[in-house]
């Protein structure tokens, strides 16, 4: 009893972790845009934003051969205290110099972004050793809802505590909230350690065994292409959306708003059914499909023209985006060796990144193009990927992931 005990405790410890973890990423979503605004306008928001993500395509490979190498506790609280540092470096941003105020928000930007990475594959590492393979997509069902949650509430607390404290007080605040939870990884146990020392393994040779066991684990790969996939479909609406309201529904930000709202309502929503044990094994079988219907709802977006019609739509929109992502997460969880995790989610955060680098420039590379035209395209290509993905699925051999982790 007292084992059963400790284990409910270690999940939960865990997900408070991890939603804190997402509360910090909503955190950061609101309050650097806000800063760098504010001192540099929209173009030093534009080089902030690039930094982020040119930071976590490069070094994602790094993260992925630490994440593997070395301890996943360890990595887990060195990423968080990252991060809560790059948000601390904010803090004296508006009353420095523009000569010092610019290079610290491009750090604090690059400091994110590297501490994210190492959470994200430490964390998924960690998940591995703590929950059976059998019950991790449920699990993965129920921790996104609170991880969505999280993140919800970290843009909303953000954007009220710059405006009730100001932007140097809420960013050592949330500095602090961030390191505060990491006394919740000293009750989690069990195998969180990466592999063991081999002579001649650095990141160029870590980064090689892992395509290589992508190329020969045909469900392993799909699993993480299917992951980059979800994300696109989060990315592409992101960037549609704005124009799309304005353009085909003649809607301003009260419209918008609404969608986004709808959307993040329904998709917790579904997110809570499908943590239910017996809707998540039906999930498990079904990844590709959601994946199939939430591109499918970007074509179907793209007919509509009624603002009534786009916020009902919308609302079953945002169920498929949520379902499809987090059922993408639980299924790379349940089929890759934990051994090769970390590495396997820098395959996909490089993949996610790539992705949204081409997707962002759809309007420059498409400038005559409408939005409902890009959410058409967007759709049959993700469909077609899609299927694509189950002929590789299915031509290829069974995976060696889940005998290895046996």
């Amino acid at each position: 009893m007292h084992g059963i005990l400790s284990r409910a405790m270690q999940r939960h410890c865990f997900v408070g972790f991890s939603a804190v973890s997402f509360f910090i990423i909503g955190v950061g979503i609101v309050l650097p845009a806000w800063i760098a605004f504010g001192v540099g306008g929209s173009n030093l928001l534009g080089l902030v934003l690039l930094a982020s993500s040119l930071a976590s395509f490069v070094l994602a490979p790094l993260s992925g051969y630490l994440v593997d190498r070395y301890s996943r506790h360890t990595l887990t609280a060195s990423g968080q205290l990252i991060r809560a540092v790059g948000l601390l470096m904010l803090a004296p941003v508006q009353v420095l110099p523009d000569a010092l105020s610019r290079p610290i928000l491009l750090l604090s930007a690059i400091l994110g972004a590297f501490g994210y990475a190492l959470l994200a594959g430490a964390m998924s590492g960690m998940l591995q050793s703590l929950i059976p393979e059998t019950e991790r997509m449920g699990f993965n069902m129920r921790l996104s809802f609170f991880n969505q949650a999280g993140l919800a509430l970290g843009t909303g607390v953000a954007g009220y505590a710059i405006n009730r404290l100001g932007s140097t007080t809420a960013a050592a605040l949330f500095a602090c909230v961030a390191a505060s939870v990491l006394p919740l990884l000293g009750s989690l146990t069990g195998n969180t350690n990466g592999s063991r020392p081999v002579k001649g393994f650095n990141p160029l040779s870590a980064s090689r065994e892992a395509l290589t066991y992508l190329l020969n684990e045909p469900e392993s790969l799909s699993a993480s292409v299917t992951v980059g996939l979800a994300f696109a479909v989060i990315q592409i609406t992101n960037l549609l959306l704005p124009g799309f309201v304005v353009h085909a529904l003649g809607g301003g930000s009260r419209l918008f708003g609404t969608l986004e709202m709808t959307a993040a309502a329904a998709g917790m929503a579904a997110l809570a059914v499908a943590g239910v044990q017996a809707v998540a094994r039906k999930m498990a079988r079904a990844t590709r499909t959601v994946l199939a219907g939430a591109a499918g709802s970007l074509i179907v977006l793209s007919c509509v023209t009624n603002p009534l019609v786009a916020i009902v739509l919308y609302a079953v929109a945002g169920m498929l985006w949520n379902l499809s992502r987090a059922a993408a997460n639980g299924h790379l969880l349940t089929v890759v060796d934990s051994k090769l995790i970390g590495r396997v989610q820098a395959f996909t955060t490089l993949l996610t990144g790539g992705v949204g680098a081409l997707i962002f420039l759809l309007p420059t590379l498409l400038p005559n193009a409408t939005e409902a035209e890009l959410y058409m395209a967007c759709g049959v290509t993700i469909l077609l990927a899609t299927a694509l993905l189950g002929l590789w699925t299915r031509r290829g051999r069974p995976g060696r992931s889940r005998t290895a982790m046996h």
